[in-house]
C-alpha cells in the first residue's frame, strides 16, 4: 500500500471530523498542528498552498477577516476536539457550583483559553507562511516597526512639552492637564522620557 502524502493524511484526518464549511485539510491542519511541532511549517505550507490564509482566523467582527461567520464558529469547534479530551468538553459545557474557589475559576479559565491559544498558533504558522510568499506586504520602514506604546510615549513627551510652552489660552489649566497627563504615563506603564514634574523644570 502506497504510503499517504502529508497532503493526504491531513484530508483524512479532517474527513473523520466531519466538518460542514471547512475543507477536511483545514480540519485536519488544526488537528495536527496540536501536537506535531516537528512537521508544523509543512503542515502550514501544506494549508496556505490550499487557500487558507491567517485572515480567515481573525473574528468576523475584525475588517480584515476573510471568514465567514460559520467557518469562524466551525474552527472554533474543530480546535476544541483538537485541544480537549472527552473529559474536558463535558467539563466545559457545565457551570462552575456556586462558590467555586479562585483557584478552580482559574483553572476554569486557564481551560477556556486553550482552544483560542491553538488559533492564534495556527494563524501565526499561517502568518509565517504569507511572509514567505508576500515578503513585499510585510517590508515596513523604521516609523512602522515602533511598538504602538513606543510610539504613545512620544506623544506624552510632545504633549508635556507643549504644556510647558508659550501659546496656550489663558483659560487653560496647564498644571492639571500636566499632571493629569503625567499620572497616566505613570498608571498605563507609558516609556516616556519625561518621567516627573522635575523633568520639566
Amino acid at each position: 500500500m502506497a504510503k499517504l502524502t502529508l497532503n493526504e493524511k491531513l484530508i483524512s484526518m479532517g474527513e473523520k471530523m466531519g466538518v460542514n464549511t471547512l475543507t477536511p485539510l483545514e480540519a485536519g491542519g488544526i488537528e495536527a498542528s496540536r501536537a506535531a511541532e516537528h512537521t508544523l511549517v509543512c503542515i502550514y505550507a501544506e494549508m496556505y498552498k490550499a487557500g487558507i490564509r491567517p485572515t480567515d482566523y481573525l473574528s468576523p467582527t475584525n475588517k480584515l477577516c476573510t471568514a465567514s461567520e460559520k467557518e469562524y464558529e466551525e474552527r472554533g469547534k474543530v480546535a476544541a476536539l483538537a485541544v480537549y479530551t472527552a473529559k474536558e468538553r463535558k467539563e466545559l459545557a457545565g457551570k462552575l457550583p456556586k462558590g467555586a474557589s479562585a483557584e478552580a475559576k482559574a483553572a476554569r479559565k486557564t481551560l477556556q483559553g486553550r482552544r483560542t491559544e491553538h488559533l492564534k498558533t495556527v494563524r501565526r504558522g499561517l502568518i509565517t507562511q504569507d511572509k514567505l510568499h508576500n515578503p513585499e506586504a510585510y517590508k515596513k520602514g523604521a516609523e512602522d516597526r515602533k511598538e504602538a506604546i513606543e510610539k504613545l510615549g512620544e506623544a506624552f513627551d510632545t504633549a508635556l512639552k507643549i504644556l510647558q510652552g508659550d501659546g496656550l489660552p489663558e483659560w487653560f489649566n496647564t498644571p492639571d492637564c500636566t499632571a493629569i497627563l503625567l499620572a497616566a504615563q505613570k498608571k498605563y506603564k507609558v516609556p516616556a522620557k519625561v518621567k516627573s514634574i522635575d523633568d520639566l523644570l
